[in-house]
């Protein structure tokens, strides 16, 4: 009898059921439910909260400007306004403003300035009035939303003027400026920019010019038709290798990259500022285009870092590996456009900052990602910034000549002159990662000498800060000409494909171009697969061995997985092909052991921004949450396919991560946020000009959606998983960095009272922190006043123990007291310390489960278990964007249960855990339903489920779906018994094997075609055998009934039954008189 026992554990284990006991032992705390309340009585002073600051890595253009004797400068990190006193030389003041500044204008009457704030997705708008009762507040805060409550207004960067009535706003992620009148403080216009990302722009003599950021360099893929392959442009058949291989590894072809004269490369739009027609359009300036600026006659110069990916982008047909880059992988430029009397642009000049390969400059002598740049007023020198050699240099504007540099702080990103009669004087320059201002004097401009730097406050975590820092500079390349951040801008990615030193894939006979990952959301993605299998502390597929399993070459600490992605990076493309620097760990590549580690501390604090539509109610939208719907549970109805392909089976809670994936091993690192656009392709694969529908996506600037759209064949019903991608969390609430300024006028808006609605019933429920500066106005004088709004309701002074209700407030705005803008803002733990949480289907995080199986919550029942990480003890349960009472307890093996107090409604909803003044999780699938189903009998289900051909259908119908792995008895860890599965004859046939002392079981497990039935197999050591079938019941259970037969020839009959508590956990029943339970758990592989 115990020979069978032991065999029939070896049949048994295959599920992925999830089931909470109802005595589960908790732990946790209770969430009150008079949060809500308002004290009636007198009010208790405030104990205010530390407002945090999100390291975002946001860009910047035009960061800093000069207006009189002041110097206006965006403190980032900070979220604020600077202002140094240009006397001085000394900070005079700071202005709060909305979440990440990276941008200021100031009006051509000197009487405002403007602030973009680019995670805020609005614009603060400071009186610059010296006789002003506002002097140096914000007065007004120009924004969009929809009817949706989300914003229009996305990631703002350039701003500029055409005029005191009329501004212009870069807005990056909408691929627009917006126009905006500057009275009324009110987008009138939208102009289209069929291009990616704008950022800087300028006005000069009527004229608006726009640079977009990432504009591509006219290189794609090697495919085409099959009859067009010429093995130049088109080295093979795109059709059948992009698009019917499109999801998995395509093998048997010759793939380049290549530089096709027919993909768009718009770099330069100008237009008409009377009428906001476009008038002219440049192409081919750089790849990745920073500053602009225009000299008095129109010229324009563009600061830019051109790519090389097509140098050695020959790896199909010439096998280039990554030594034909020469360690150059950009060109550090500047482009010179000039225009003809008629407005027309002349062929473009480039002006090369360095030495062209194979030659390189010396040490030091490097200009790497020329960033900002400014034109003297006389227009002989050009003033510009290389930011990843932390230096600004000179440039004689006709010529192009460098003549001096100088050395400043880390990362300079913004210049403002200062001149004298047209002479030029002095430079003040933003060092963005430093958080400095240098002052250079200018006055030898063949000679540039610091005068003067002034520290700005920053509350960036210092191993972050230091981390970023060794991100930026091309002191990590071998030629000094490029840095991580090169290919990853602030932390994003290029677009672009490269050929790097990545293995042969399996099966293939060339390296295949791959595309740039971007560094945002790192943390919790792991096994990183991007050369191979760097950095996996799990061990699994990659592309080198799709079939195979690779044992982990790191442990599962976040830093450590990180920086082994780090010292592949270095050793390979930011190095010579026969590099021999070793560094002071004695590891190839630049940077010390005490950079890199701070590198992967600032990787691995790199969040993507806030989603892009998420409504500031936080209240995902219906259409939203048909996406979760379709890409979690009901799948793509492909009529392609004989089932719908659901993508959430492979892209997974919590971060839509593709790993280990059969097949191909390759990583999808993300579905989040929409950033990035061409990711969602395999390896970019479909962006190839000759597909007529990938043309015309192209000549309209390769819209994010339009692209997004490829992957799922441009079906209409799977089109609400665009809203999905646009709204789900990143980390943060909807209110999180919405601003509304209260004044006189603002508050007889409708729309400012229901979004001052959002951001305090936010800040009530703990979501933000909701903090107000302004200005108080008496007869004779005014003051700043800073408030903190309450959970009791109350908005409390900060500077005193005053508080107001929030009639008692508007009141005093409308009588003219009070003009104050409220931000809400981040709570103190959102640095690299306290993680996003991240909650998913019970089991491990890095591992492809097949279905997910979110928890459903039938009547009598409110608690679940989830999967879970980063999650605090005292962790809050929102659900729909509102919190809830609720108990959260953690057990052992990222297991958490989550009770609810309250049963939602029925129907599906959308849950997040939040940590206390803490970032939020994803957002995580519940199910709530009216009734149990009904147990079916075996001849109803019968007939809706066609009978299973093979054991993998058997399997999956059931859900069923685990068997292959390892387990081992609870009490002594595999001591006592050890079972192993393995397919031995892929989907028909598996073979499982049991072991214990002095004893081996071997059974085999297929199903009976004729009639569907599951059967099983056996025989051990001793000369028992056994054979039976299965049954897998409707309520998460299986029973196997056997016949065997001992060693001794006893024969009998026996019922064994199964139930998986959870993916890793087996509880075995044999039905005796006395029955004997066991529990068996899942080895780690």
């Amino acid at each position: 009898m115990k020979t069978i026992l032991l065999t029939l554990f070896s049949i048994a284990v295959v599920s992925t059921l999830m089931f909470v006991p109802a005595s589960q032992p908790r732990a946790g705390v209770a969430i009150g439910s008079d949060a809500n309340a308002t004290n009636a009585g007198k009010p208790e002073p405030l104990e205010f909260q530390t407002v945090g600051h999100p390291t975002f890595v946001s860009p910047h253009a035009n960061p800093i400007a000069i207006s009189g004797d002041h110097v206006f400068v965006v403190n980032t990190p900070a979220d604020t306004v600077d202002v140094i006193d240009a006397r001085t030389r000394k900070l005079a003041h700071r202005i709060p403003v909305g979440v990440d500044p990276v941008s200021i204008a100031v009006r051509p009457d000197g009487l405002e300035v403007w602030v973009a704030n680019h995670v805020s997705d609005s614009v603060s708008v400071v009186d610059n009035d010296s006789g002003s009762p506002t002097y140096l507040h914000v007065v007004a805060t120009i924004q969009e939303f929809d009817s949706k409550r989300a914003t229009t207004f996305d990631e703002p960067v350039g701003i500029a003027f055409a005029s005191n009535d009329k501004a212009y706003v870069a807005l990056s992620s909408e691929n627009q400026i917006a126009v905006v009148d500057v009275a009324s403080r009110q987008g009138t216009r939208r102009l289209t920019i069929p291009a990616q990302d704008p950022r800087a722009i300028t006005v000069r003599n009527g004229k608006l010019f726009v640079i977009p950021f990432e504009s591509n360099n006219k290189t794609q893929l090697s495919g085409g038709r099959k009859d067009d392959i010429d093995g130049e442009l088109v080295t093979f058949d795109a059709w059948e290798h992009s698009i019917i291989h499109n999801n998995v590894l395509s093998l048997g072809h010759v793939v380049d990259i290549i530089k096709h004269p027919e993909v768009p490369d718009r770099d330069l739009f100008v237009f008409d500022t009377e009428t906001d027609q476009l008038v002219e359009t440049v192409d081919s300036l750089g790849t990745l285009l920073y500053g602009l600026t225009v000299a008095s006659d129109g010229t324009v110069y563009v600061a830019q870092t051109d790519a090389r990916n097509d140098v050695n982008g020959r790896s199909g047909t010439k096998k280039h590996d990554l030594s034909q880059l020469e360690n150059r992988a950009f060109l550090n430029q500047i482009t010179r456009v000039e225009f003809g009397d008629k407005g027309e642009s002349r062929q473009p000049e480039f002006i090369d900052l360095e030495p062209l390969p194979p030659k390189h400059p010396e040490p030091e002598q490097a200009l790497a990602t020329p960033f900002a740049i400014q034109i003297s007023d006389d227009d002989s020198t050009l003033v510009v910034s290389a930011a990843a050699s932390d230096k600004v240099f000179t440039v004689d504007a006709k010529s192009g000549e460098v003549l001096g540099r100088v050395d400043v702080d880390a990362v300079p990103r913004g210049i403002a002159l200062q001149q004298n009669n047209g002479r030029l004087s002095s430079a003040w320059i933003l060092n963005a990662v430093a958080n400095t201002v240098s002052l250079v004097d200018l006055t030898n401009r063949e000679v540039p000498q610091i005068i003067s730097t002034i520290t700005l406050s920053d509350p960036t975590h210092p191993a972050v800060k230091r981390g970023r820092m060794a991100f930026e500079t091309a002191a990590a390349s071998s030629t000094g000409t490029f840095s991580c951040a090169s290919c990853h801008p602030d932390g994003h990615t290029d677009q672009l494909l490269w050929v790097l030193k990545t293995p042969i894939v399996t099966g293939g006979d060339q390296i295949m171009p791959r595309s740039t990952m971007p560094v945002r959301g790192l943390r919790d993605t792991a096994p990183f697969h991007w050369d191979g299998i760097p950095g996996d502390p799990y061990g699994g597929n990659n592309s080198a061995n799709v079939h195979g399993n690779d044992s982990p070459n790191s442990d599962a600490d976040p830093a450590n997985s990180v920086r082994h992605l780090i010292d592949g990076g270095l050793a390979s493309t930011m190095a010579f092909a026969d590099e021999s620097f070793r560094n002071d760990e004695d590891k190839v590549g630049r940077l010390s052991a005490a950079q890199r580690d701070d590198m992967a501390t600032f990787l691995l604090s790199v969040p993507y921004p806030p989603a892009q539509r998420r409504p500031y109610t936080s209240e995902v939208t219906q259409r939203a949450r048909d996406g979760f719907r379709l890409f979690h549970i009901d799948g793509d109805n492909d009529p392609s396919k004989p089932k719908a392909n659901v993508c959430g089976n492979c892209h997974r809670m919590p971060h839509l991560v593709s790993t280990n994936t059969p097949g191909t091993g390759m990583d999808a690192p993300t579905w989040r946020g929409a950033y990035d656009r061409f990711l969602i392709l395999p390896q970019g694969r479909l962006n190839i000009h000759q597909f007529p529908f990938y043309r015309r996506v192209a000549e309209r600037g390769q819209p994010e959606e339009d692209i997004w759209r490829f992957s799922w064949g441009g079906r209409e019903r799977f089109n609400p998983v665009w809203d999905m991608v646009l709204e789900m969390s990143t980390g943060y609430s909807g209110a999180f960095a919405r601003q509304v300024t209260l004044t006189k006028d603002s508050i007889a808006d409708e729309s400012t009272l229901e979004l001052l609605d959002a951001v305090e019933q936010a800040s009530r429920e703990g979501a933000v922190v909701l903090q107000g500066d302004g200005v108080r106005s008496g007869a004779d004088s005014s003051s700043a006043v800073s408030f903190q709004f309450g959970e009791d309701g109350r908005y409390h002074e900060q500077s005193s123990d005053s508080s107001f209700t929030r009639d008692q407030l508007l009141a005093n705005i409308k009588a003219g007291k009070l003009s104050i803008t409220l931000t809400a803002r981040h709570g103190e733990y959102c640095d690299v310390e306290h993680p996003q949480p991240a909650i998913w289907t019970v089991g491990p995080i890095e591992k492809q489960r097949g279905k997910q199986k979110f928890p459903v919550l039938y009547p009598g029942e409110s608690e679940m278990l989830v999967s879970g990480r980063n999650v605090d003890q005292q962790a809050r349960i929102f659900i729909d964007g509102h919190r809830v009472d609720g108990e959260v307890a953690l057990k052992p093996n990222e297991r958490i249960v989550i009770d609810l107090k309250q049963r939602p409604e029925n129907g599906m909803h959308l849950l997040q855990l939040q940590n206390p003044s803490g970032q939020f999780s994803n957002d995580f699938i519940l199910t709530v339903a009216e009734a149990k189903p009904q147990e079916k009998k075996d001849d109803d289900r019968d007939a809706k489920q066609p009978k299973p051909k093979t054991l993998a259908d058997a399997l999956n119908q059931s859900g069923w779906d685990r068997l292959i792995g390892t387990w081992v008895d609870e009490g002594s860890n595999g001591l006592g018994l050890k079972l192993s599965f393995q397919w031995k004859i892929k989907d028909r046939v598996i073979e499982s094997e049991s072991i214990d002392p002095g004893r081996t079981s071997v059974s085999l497990i297929s199903v009976n075609s004729a009639n569907g039935d599951t059967f099983q197999v056996g025989a051990d050591s001793t000369g028992s055998s056994h054979l039976g079938t299965w049954t897998f019941q409707q309520d998460d259970a299986a029973v196997l009934n056997l016949g065997y037969t001992d060693g001794d020839g006893t024969q009998g009959q026996i019922t064994l039954r199964y139930r998986l508590t959870d993916d890793d956990t087996l509880d075995f029943t044999l039905a005796l008189p006395q029955p004997i339970h066991v529990r068996l758990i899942r080895a780690s592989e």
